[in-house]
């Protein structure tokens, strides 16, 4: 007898004589086996996963042995869930058992392998970051082969040669950001000493926004002079949406179904900056262009229609803004709280002549400043903006370092924050020491246990922009500036959150400022 005749007659059997002749306790009682069984089976797994399984012998928390913890269990105060990270680490050490499918490392050696070796595809947590229809971008891909094909399509954008063309953009945006911090100087002066004061964390945020704004959108948003463009703000407002997708995925239903995330003001903005640019007979060299010229690729796969522009641009400004603006705003913060360094960098660049009466420094000028470039660096490694870790899932089974068994399908969370401020990688882990970096330093920086930009194929595509971005700005704040402190504000950027980057609790950064006699 087939499949079908056999069900047929069971349910044949059980319209004829289970249910006239079954009685409601023998029903029950069946019920009651079945549920048994399952809970059994349930409780049975899970015993075997803690006690049997292949990650039995990985410590960390007991009820992680057992079950999946929803994040938003231990994400109090909300934002805070990378400090529990980073204490388990403290803990149990550079391998962690989070639940019964997911650890966390920070071995530097392990990280690499995870990240360059075996190169594993990203995690779950990133599907819930792609779009309402599933359209993939370059980052929020999960998928290897569209990951190759899109990053070579764009990767034209950001090569070095190209940056250089993008410079006169950031110049202009950085020009309109020195207009609006003297304005705000001499808007708000406390007393007669010249200071006045300014929220330089706003500010560099919104710089970030203009640069972006200019180099692929194709105009700058004025965000400095105005903060008002309606682009940014509905992009901003997402990005502070996309943690609620982690932490509450089935928020992402409801987005998919009700169209949450929609914007036709900013669709037809898009539509008609791309339709604009292809009906011009004008070019401009930035980013926006190299994405339109993709039409023309004499390959059908390397051409990116208007939707896959849009979602590449709109991923460009989500990556390219606070990242940058935040981690420059880090730098001032550290700085101030170490004026002796400041004064260092200070020296340094004011050795650096401006060229032709100019008011900014070129990028050729700053790029190979070692006391600048260890700044960054440092500040990079006390404040990664990735502090929640980097999440990717074992596509095949693994051995780290030929001695830890990790099975297929295993989510391993890279954490960067804890390798970065490992004592066994980087002597005083938590003192702002830029001298770490320079060649003539004692202990020469681990740089595997180094990750700003992440490592590997998946490693951050505008990091040279994001680079040179940073070197123009800090440059210019310390060429043109003095700072004092105001002791508030220093005491409440101890309070930091992990939202999509990591961040002062309060968005907000004042200090005092004038302008110095350059």
């Amino acid at each position: 007898m087939d499949t079908t005749t056999v069900y047929n007659k069971v349910e044949d059997w059980y319209r004829l004589y289970a249910a006239q002749h079954l009685e409601k306790d023998q029903l029950k009682k069946i019920g009651s086996a079945v549920a048994i069984t399952w809970i059994t089976y349930k409780v049975t797994s899970k015993l075997y996963d803690a006690y049997w399984g292949p990650l039995r012998d990985i410590p960390g928390p007991f009820l992680g042995k057992f079950f999946a913890i929803p994040k938003v269990f231990f994400d109090n105060p909300r934002g805070a869930s990378y400090r529990r990270m980073k204490a388990l680490h403290d803990k149990y050490g550079t391998i962690i058992k989070l639940s019964p499918d997911t650890i966390a490392i920070s071995d530097k050696d392990w990280i690499k392998e995870i990240l360059v070796k075996d190169d594993l595809p990203k995690g779950p947590t990133y599907s819930a970051l792609q779009s309402d229809d599933g359209k993939q971008t370059l980052f929020n891909t999960r998928d290897k082969v569209f990951h190759k094909q899109r990053r070579r399509t764009v990767s034209p954008a950001f090569a070095m040669k190209y940056l250089n063309s993008l410079e006169l953009f950031m110049d202009s945006c950085t020009e309109a950001f020195i207009h609006r911090i003297n304005k705000d100087i001499e808007s708000n002066k406390d007393g007669l000493d010249g200071y006045g004061t300014v929220d330089i964390w706003s500010l560099l945020g919104c710089l970030a926004l203009d640069v972006i704004g200019s180099t692929a959108f194709g105009e700058s948003f004025n965000m400095v002079e105005t903060n008002d463009h309606f682009v940014p703000i509905a992009i901003t407002k997402g990005m502070r949406f996309a943690p609620k997708l982690i932490l509450y995925p089935f928020l992402g239903t409801l987005v998919r179904v009700f169209g949450l995330n929609r914007s036709p003001e900013f669709d037809k903005f898009m539509v008609d900056l791309i339709t604009k640019r292809l009906t011009s007979d004008q070019r401009r060299d930035d980013i926006l262009q190299i994405l339109i010229d993709t039409q023309k690729a004499s390959h059908q796969e390397e051409r990116l229609t208007v939707d896959a522009i849009i979602a590449e641009v709109v991923l460009f400004l989500v990556a390219g803004s606070e990242t940058t603006s935040n981690t420059t705003s880090f730098a001032i913060i550290e700085l101030l709280r170490q004026p002796d360094k400041l004064e260092k960098l200070r020296a340094e660049i004011d050795a650096v002549p401006l060229e032709n009466g100019s008011v900014l420094h070129t990028h050729d000028q700053l790029k190979h400043l070692p006391y600048l470039n260890a700044v960054l660096n440092e500040t990079m490694r006390l404040n990664p903006i990735a502090s929640n870790g980097l999440q990717r899932i074992t596509d095949t089974d693994i051995t780290l370092s030929g001695r830890v068994f990790i099975p297929k399908n295993t989510v391993v969370v890279c954490s960067l924050n804890h390798a970065q401020k490992n004592p066994d990688y980087w002597p005083n882990p938590l003192q702002f020491l830029p001298e770490r970096w320079l060649d003539d330093a004692e202990v020469p920086p681990c740089l595997d246990a180094f990750y700003p930009f992440s490592a590997g194929s998946r490693n951050c595509i505008g990091k040279q922009f994001a680079l040179q971005e940073m070197r123009i700005t800090l440059a210019t704040l310390v060429k043109r500036y003095d700072f004092k402190a105001i002791p508030e504000e220093l005491e409440a950027a101890k309070d930091l959150r992990q939202f999509i980057t990591l961040t002062v609790e309060r968005n907000s950064f004042k200090v005092l400022m004038k302008e110095r006699k350059v």
